[in-house]
């Protein structure tokens, strides 16, 4: 039996815990009902084996008194004859009984009267040997014994359990009045004692084949449940779990034509079918978006396509709004010495033309000097105008950065001196050569310039100054005293095309555009009806410059909103 018990968990058992992770809830759920399993069987063997032996000794004391009372009841009859050659007979007869360790008859004062060992016949037994001193260790000696205490149990020399029976042999009418009987008191309650030793050896090794039955049988019933609750769990959760967890893999990697071959009626099934359910209208619904993002995708294109055309007429819509922004400035600046150029070359035509006042020839000569400053104020204007305009952005060269400051002031003079705004300029005193394109440089003064005057009101003041921060970079800072910008529209300033005015005017996205080609950074800072202002900071000599709009590297700060567009 163990060895086919052995053979049962090392070839089912066993390879069936393997299958289950441990970490499974199967395996989780079969060591508990394993623990549950080994503690029940184990109480109901304990319980048994203790009831079995609890029994069994009862019966054995039950048949040891019965063997005692027998013993003293075919003795009596020879004790009140007082044959004692009949005595010694029975007691020899009764020792040679299988079990029987010894049978003893003690008198009063504790002599061996009889016995089956005749060797021990005359001799005194001292009243601390255990068959003496339940009684004797109580001063006077008890005269009547209970049941239990009237047992004893001890180890033979031989090395097994021997049960001891004390039997009082009372003193009774039939002793103290026959004649036969040797002369007793009628004052004396005990005439002697019957002592019957009994071998527990066969009762042992029954008990311990009993037990050892006991244990083979539940150890039997605990493998072959444990099989039974192996194959329960196994076929109703471990291979559903396993068949679910596999599906939800395949599920997240995206292979929705998987189905879980697994139908039962319980809640498992249950989830088997819902997850198909769930598995079929999710690829379902993925055809239908992949078609629908097919879709998408063409009509992005198409969109894209509009916008492109869009942007194309906004970008043209840019372009002559600043050039007729530009060429109203161009008209204003140089409109002004034409009328000069005017009217001294009607004044030099009426004194040429008149011959009696041509001895004013110092006021000629004046007229005419003026007409030529006149002249060379256009030309300038011109040619600012002209290296504005540049379309072929990139030629870079050292170049003074208040100069290209100065010459973006005078294309914008004139619509200051129209707005009585006034100029305040603190340049720094440095070095302040830049490596550069002058003409991108000065396209970003002109724009904030112009968006500074727009947004400031008569007699507003317009800040320009310059600062060296270090030996490769140099910092303009742009303040002027206008209306400022909300701070709902201030993080969209720079992004192409939009504008806090009908007019897009040049332009922030340019500037920040140039901005970025020359490797620096702007800031803006703005409150409402308080001003703006515009913090640029560029390197003396870029490295690795790449040109392209990136809002996340600009700085927003607002206080109420803030700012021109």
């Amino acid at each position: 039996m163990k060895d086919l018990a052995q053979r049962i968990f090392l070839k089912i058992i066993l390879p069936l815990i393997r299958s289950m992770s441990f970490r499974s809830l199967s395996f989780k759920l079969y060591v508990l009902l394993a623990i549950l399993l080994i503690v029940s069987f184990s109480g109901i063997m304990y319980f048994n084996i203790t009831s079995y032996t609890k029994h069994l000794n009862e019966s054995v004391i039950n048949h040891a008194i019965q063997a005692s009372d027998l013993i003293k009841s075919s003795t009596r009859y020879s004790m009140l004859k007082n044959d004692r050659e009949h005595l010694y007979n029975i007691i020899a007869a009764i020792g040679e009984e299988e079990g029987v360790e010894g049978v003893r008859i003690y008198n009063k004062p504790g002599g061996i009267a009889f016995s089956d060992n005749l060797t021990e016949v005359g001799t005194t037994v001292d009243i601390d040997a255990e068959q003496c001193f339940v009684c004797h260790k109580n001063v006077p000696p008890l005269e009547r014994l209970s049941t239990q205490n009237r047992i004893r149990v001890f180890t033979s020399p031989q090395g097994h359990r021997v049960l001891g029976l004390i039997n009082p042999i009372e003193n009774e009418p039939s002793c103290y009045n026959t004649t036969e009987c040797h002369d007793h008191s009628p004052k004396d309650k005990l005439l002697g004692l019957l002592d019957v030793k009994l071998s527990l050896k066969a009762v042992d090794e029954e008990n311990a084949k009993i037990k050892k039955q006991m244990i083979l049988f539940s150890s039997v019933m605990i493998v072959l449940t444990a099989l039974l609750f192996a194959g329960f769990i196994i076929r109703l959760v471990h291979i559903p779990i396993r068949k679910l967890s596999r599906g939800t893999r395949e599920v997240a990697n995206l292979n929705l034509d998987h189905v879980i071959d697994f139908d039962s009626k319980d809640e498992m099934g249950g989830l088997a079918r819902s997850f198909n359910q769930m598995t079929k209208e999710l690829k379902a619904a993925n055809e239908s978006n992949q078609e629908w993002a097919s879709t998408l995708e063409k009509k992005v294109e198409e969109k894209s396509k509009e916008l492109q055309k869009i942007q194309a007429n906004i970008v043209l819509m840019e372009k002559i709004s600043s050039l007729g922004k530009l060429s109203a400035v161009v008209a204003h600046e140089i409109n002004n010495p034409l009328s000069g150029i005017l009217t001294y070359a009607s004044l030099c035509l009426k004194i040429i033309q008149n011959p009696a006042s041509f001895v004013q020839g110092e006021s000629l000569v004046h007229y005419l000097t003026v007409i030529k400053d006149e002249t060379k104020r256009c030309g300038e204007i011109v040619k600012n105008l002209l290296i504005f305009a540049k379309k072929d952005f990139g030629k870079w060269m050292d170049e003074s950065l208040h100069k290209i400051i100065q010459n973006s002031i005078a294309l914008v003079k004139h619509n200051m001196e129209i707005k009585e705004l006034e100029l305040i300029q603190e340049l720094t005193e440095d070095k302040d050569t830049l490596y550069c394109d002058a003409s991108g440089i000065q396209h970003i003064f002109v724009a904030l310039f112009m968006n500074a005057i727009e947004a400031m009101s008569k007699g507003g003041k317009l800040i320009v100054k310059t600062k060296s921060l270090d030996h490769h970079h140099v910092r303009i800072v742009i303040s002027d005293t206008g209306c400022g910008i909300p701070g709902e529209t201030l993080p969209n300033i720079f992004e192409p095309f939009f504008s806090t005015k009908e007019s897009t005017g040049l332009g922030l996205a340019v500037v920040y555009r140039i901005i970025q080609q020359h490797g620096g950074k702007i800031e803006v800072e703005s409150e409402l009806k308080k001003g703006t202002t515009f913090t640029i900071t560029l390197p003396r000599k870029p490295v690795n410059v790449q040109v392209g709009l990136n809002r996340d590297s600009i700085g927003l700060q607002s206080q109420d909103g803030g700012g021109d567009g």
